[in-house]
């Protein structure tokens, strides 16, 4: 990604897809596991809250060690993009992840989405919802096995 589409994502600040660090660490891999729940995003590395441009300290291996820690700890398993960049001087990092097709993702058995600019932890029932739509179906299309069409209350349905 060129400087200038970073600073543009800087100008947005934090939204549903945007999402600014100062390091890497947990908490990142909660978000990632958001976006994969919602439409995706940009957890860009090494800026305060309000997208000051901190810089990070990056080794050799630190992109390819934040992939592996997302996708192991990740079920399903995420495949970020990671990329680093340059800006005024400073090391900063890029972390792209793509809306999973199926739906939830987990980390540890917890699953979160993005609401606005924050992370939220899933209910139950939000977990149900989001993997039967995911699937491609519905409620309605699961028979209810211990009830016949005589269970059926025709003027109910008239009404």
């Amino acid at each position: 990604m060129i400087q200038q589409g970073i600073l543009e994502l800087i100008r947005k600040g934090e939204s549903e897809n945007i999402e600014f660090k100062e390091n890497f660490d947990k908490k990142t891999i909660e978000t990632a596991v958001a976006f994969a729940n919602t439409k995706g995003g940009i957890v860009l590395i090494g800026f305060a809250d309000k997208g000051k441009i901190k810089g990070i300290q990056i080794g050799k291996e630190t992109m390819n060690d934040w992939t592996n820690q997302i996708s192991q700890s990740t079920e399903p398993r995420i495949i970020p993009e990671i990329e680093h960049s340059e800006i005024e001087g400073k090391s900063v990092v890029i972390i792209r992840i793509k809306e999973f097709p199926i739906k939830p993702v987990s980390i540890r058995g917890r699953c979160f989405r993005r609401v606005g600019s924050s992370n939220r932890i899933m209910t139950p029932q939000e977990i149900a919802e989001q993997h039967i739509h995911s699937i491609g179906t519905s409620w309605d299309s699961f028979t209810a096995e211990d009830r016949t069409l005589d269970d059926i209350d025709l003027k109910k349905v008239e009404k």
